[in-house]
Formats: structure tokens, sequence, C-alpha cells
């Protein structure tokens, strides 16, 4: 199988692999050959595969989407992370990706407050110039 991972940024991976085994929102899949097509949305986790040349890697991801077509696997993510540790990957997910969370919902969070204040700012300019006549 064909394994190719892309971020924002571009391409992480390419390789010939002869399985994957991986965790989605609904549990955790081991991808073969001759799997039916699959797609599946992934929390942040740790991908395993095997290479043809029977040795297992590992990389860690932000959530994303995995699509299995034909023989071909397709992973996009928001980061991706590879080493042969998988202490070091599972750090990365905890400190890292984690962080990485927090940090987009504060922003989110302070977006929606100036959303809100825009809008009542634009009720409160309405309201006086339907007072004044305007």
């Amino acid at each position: 199988m064909k394994l190719k991972v892309v971020t924002p940024i571009g391409v992480v991976l390419r390789s010939e692999i002869q399985k994957l085994d991986f965790e989605a929102l609904d549990g955790y899949f081991t991808l073969l050959p001759k799997h039916q097509d699959f797609v599946s949305a992934m929390p942040a986790n740790i991908i395993s595969y095997q290479t043809t040349d029977g040795l297992m890697h590992y990389m860690a991801c932000n959530k994303g989407i995995l699509v299995k077509k034909g023989n071909s696997i397709y992973v996009s993510v928001h980061k991706a992370v590879l080493s042969e540790s998988l202490d070091e990957l599972s750090q990365t997910i905890e400190i890292e990706f984690k962080n990485e969370d927090e940090q987009r919902k504060e922003v989110n969070t302070a977006m929606a407050k100036l959303e809100v204040g825009l809008s009542r700012g634009f009720m409160q300019l309405k309201e006086a110039g339907q007072n004044v006549g305007i």
C-alpha cells in the first residue's frame, strides 16, 4: 500500500507500507492491503506502520482525517511528528498537541467575545440612529 501524510505545511511522509495501525474516534483499527475502502476522523494519536522491509515506524498526529482508497492511504492532519521513540511521541501528544488545543480554545473564546462586542456596538448605533431619526 502507499501511505501519504500531509499537513497544512506540505507532505510529511510518502512510504510503501504493509499495514497501518491507528486510533479513530470510534476505536482502534488496522488497515491491510485488501481491506475495504475506509474514511475516519482521528483524535491526536500515535500511528504505527510497517514498511515493506518489515520494520515498524511511528508517527504522532494531531487531529485529522484518514482515507483508504484502493491501494492508497491518505492521512491529512494538523501536525505530524515522526520518531522511533514511542516515549518521545507520547510526550509530544501530551504536552505539545494538548497545549496547542488549549491555545486554540483561548483564541476562539477571545474571537467570540469580540464578535459579541461588535454586534452590541452595531445594535447601539442602530438604536441611536433611530432615536435621532436617521
